[in-house]
């Protein structure tokens, strides 16, 4: 019978424990409602993957719709801008991250928690998330304690007490910000003419096939180096910030008359059915005035888009550049493993240098010449850049040589005309496109029969 009792009391206890603990964890998870782990959106309210389209409603300001393309994300009102891609991942990612921590009913909706005192009615911003079968629309209030704020989704009654950082981007960011600072979209090697207008100055670049040229202010070769340097500097261009939004006049900005400009053009091809369609296409990027006095920094448009930016003056320095700076700096751009013979005329008379394997002789004189000098020479005219360019009208009267490679098919490759100051003594070598490519008084240059070892023709003996 004692024992019957021990077992029954032993029963109860277990029971009564079981209750406690069951109590306990239902406390608990109650307390997790109200303390900010219940999440505002449900994956069949908010199917991030699928939206489409987003707007944004603020009560101080004309509503903003976004458009997602086959390019990304893309302002679509009230006009056309790319957009950031981390900045409109935000928008898609932070509603899953609002958690609840309080609800206020309808029936509670009244005094200092009517939706009117709670900047809900109207609301100071809303977020309409669209997608190809369905909507879902969230309402802004005022902020709480705590960091705390008051949300409402649309077409619900109840009034969500909630926190996360979607608060912030939906109702205090400027959207701007939230824009692609990218200037050039379609800069790079393969675009087809870049042009570089400053004041009174004008470069433009072409692309023949694979290589780059110059087509004014001259025509010549370019430098590989700095057009990497630019290239580099158009397709790194960001803007140092949005500054106004179509603006009723461009003159505060100096973009009514610009000061400068970069137009950037390339093709694009796409199919109608069968048939491939190329289109010429361009982006012209507007410089207007200094952002300010002592500023180096600029005011800045795309052309027909109204959107004015700042254009730092870093970037400024590796897009604008002088000719001088981009052309090539050798005397020629032939390959020396290409020529076959070399004919130098000076004054004096012509000198032909021929190419035997790997000797070269003079074959005029029949001899042979040291294969080192020619080499110096070639270095000098195909590989040794100038540390000074001019582009100006080619100084005839100070010519000293020409010198003319020519092919293993016997056909002229290249011609470099030779010029030297009489006070200075510098050269310059120019190749036929109106640039001096200016070397110091101290340059060693063979260019007669005497520099090459070659005796007069009555010291000669017949080899």
């Amino acid at each position: 019978m004692n024992y019957k009792s021990t077992i029954v009391v032993f029963v109860l206890a277990v029971l009564s424990a079981a209750a406690a603990i069951v109590t306990h964890n239902s406390d608990q998870k109650d307390d997790k409602k109200t303390n900010g782990v219940i999440p505002l959106l449900t994956p069949e309210q908010f199917p991030r993957d699928d939206i489409n389209k987003i707007t944004l409603k603020r009560s101080d300001a004309e509503p903003i719709v976004f458009s997602r393309t086959d390019k990304g994300w893309a302002q679509s009102e009230p006009f056309a801008f790319k957009m950031d891609r981390f900045s409109m991942r935000q928008l898609l990612v932070l509603p899953d991250q609002v958690m609840v921590s309080d609800v206020i009913p309808s029936s509670q909706q009244t005094g200092n928690l009517a939706t009117k005192e709670l900047s809900l009615s109207p609301a100071l911003a809303e977020l309409i998330y669209e997608w190809a079968d369905g909507q879902l629309k969230l309402q802004f209030g005022r902020r709480g304690v705590a960091g705390r704020w008051y949300v409402r989704i649309a077409g619900q009654e109840p009034v969500y007490i909630a926190t996360g950082d979607l608060y912030e981007r939906a109702v205090e960011a400027n959207p701007k910000e939230w824009r692609d600072r990218t200037i050039f979209t379609n800069a790079s090697v393969n675009s087809d003419k870049i042009i570089v207008n400053l004041g009174n100055s004008q470069v433009e670049l072409i692309r023949d096939k694979k290589q780059w040229k110059m087509n004014t202010p001259v025509k010549t070769r370019l430098d590989d180096v700095a057009m990497d340097e630019l290239f580099r500097a158009l397709t790194t261009a960001k803007s140092g910030g949005f500054i106004a939004d179509q603006p009723g006049s461009l003159s505060e900005f100096g973009l009514a008359d610009p000061t400068g400009s970069v137009v950037v053009s390339w093709t694009e091809v796409t199919s109608e059915g069968t048939k491939i369609v190329k289109t010429t296409k361009q982006e012209t990027l507007l410089l207007g005035t200094s952002k300010g006095i002592g500023s180096g920094d600029r005011f800045g448009m795309m052309q027909d888009q109204g959107v004015v930016f700042i254009l730092p003056e870093k970037m400024l320095r590796g897009i604008f550049r002088n000719a001088s700076t981009l052309v090539a700096r050798t005397a020629s751009g032939i390959l020396p493993v290409n020529i076959k013979a070399i004919e130098i005329n000076t004054p004096q008379g012509m000198l032909r240098l021929e190419r035997v394997l790997e000797r070269w002789t003079a074959p005029q004189h029949h001899v042979n010449v040291p294969a080192h000098y020619v080499n110096k020479f070639l270095d000098n005219m195909t590989s040794l850049k100038a540390p000074e360019i001019r582009i100006e009208q080619y100084p005839g009267d100070l010519q000293v040589a020409t010198v003319k490679f020519i092919g293993f098919d016997s056909f002229p490759m290249d011609t470099v005309r030779i010029v030297r100051d009489r006070d200075t003594k510098k050269w310059a070598f120019e190749n036929g496109d109106n640039v001096l490519r200016v070397f110091p008084s101290s340059l060693e240059l063979r260019l007669t029969p005497e520099d090459y070892g070659i005796k007069p023709q009555s010291q000669e003996s017949t080899p």
